[in-house]
């Protein structure tokens, strides 16, 4: 692919590239993630174009190119910034790092691209973060191939809200009495919870957190991530 027309697409991340560039790390909707090269747009004299190429800001983007490094060749902003400030910030950053730990490049993800779009338009809301967080990354592990079944263990038996089960990963959960000692545990009224996403039920949303974080790490190689690590420490002192 040469050429594209407008895409839309979301910057991620962006890293300066010799004296008045950066390259641009994409999330689009039509080609996943890839990065693209925008020409001159760190001079004193670029600053409303440089304003656009921030997280956050749905853009309609075309680009030029034969290699997977893209040359920028046209930009426009769609509608205005989600504007995110403190908790939501850090945790639209969280997601952007998750993207690119996890999607390879121009391999597409529509229905992530969506989820992703609709987890700004709910943190900017003011929604709770840690529940868009936690539907952010099943919808993630779901796009990836790790899907749980929150409703039947891993012999087919329906999940028993008064009982109690360990979480295997790779295969899902067993009885409690069954699992290896050192498995998460979690109670069956938990474990639906999070199937059906209904938070209010108390203690859903850490067990999910745990989850996701115990099949997010092995696939990022357990390393820490920055917007993570600011998170945790955001709401340790608050």
């Amino acid at each position: 692919m040469n050429s594209a027309d407008l895409v839309h697409s979301f910057v991620l991340h962006s890293r300066p590239f010799k004296e008045s560039s950066l390259i641009l790390d994409l999330f689009t909707l039509d080609f996943g993630r890839c990065s693209v090269l925008a020409r001159g747009v760190r001079g004193s004299n670029k600053n409303n174009k440089r304003a656009l190429l921030q997280p956050f800001q749905p853009l309609s983007i075309s680009w030029t190119g034969r290699s997977d490094l893209k040359t920028l060749k046209q930009m426009e902003a769609t509608q205005p910034s989600y504007a995110l400030v403190g908790i939501p910030s850090l945790s639209g950053l969280y997601m952007n790092e998750l993207i690119m730990k996890l999607l390879i490049q121009w391999d597409p993800h529509p229905d992530i691209f969506n989820v992703y779009q609709s987890s700004l338009i709910r943190l900017s809301a003011k929604e709770n973060p840690s529940s868009v967080l936690r539907e952010f990354e099943l919808g993630l592990i779901e796009e990836l191939g790790y899907g749980i079944d929150w409703f039947h263990d891993i012999h087919g038996d329906a999940i028993e809200m008064e009982l109690d089960y360990g979480f295997l990963p790779d295969q899902g959960f067993v009885l409690l009495t069954q699992a290896p000692q050192n498995s998460l545990k979690a109670q069956g009224k938990h474990i639906q919870a999070i199937g059906q996403r209904d938070w209010q039920q108390s203690g859903s949303l850490a067990l999910a957190r745990k989850m996701c974080r115990t099949i997010i790490d092995p696939l990022i190689g357990y390393k820490d991530l920055n917007s993570r690590k600011l998170l945790q420490q955001t709401l340790a002192i608050r």
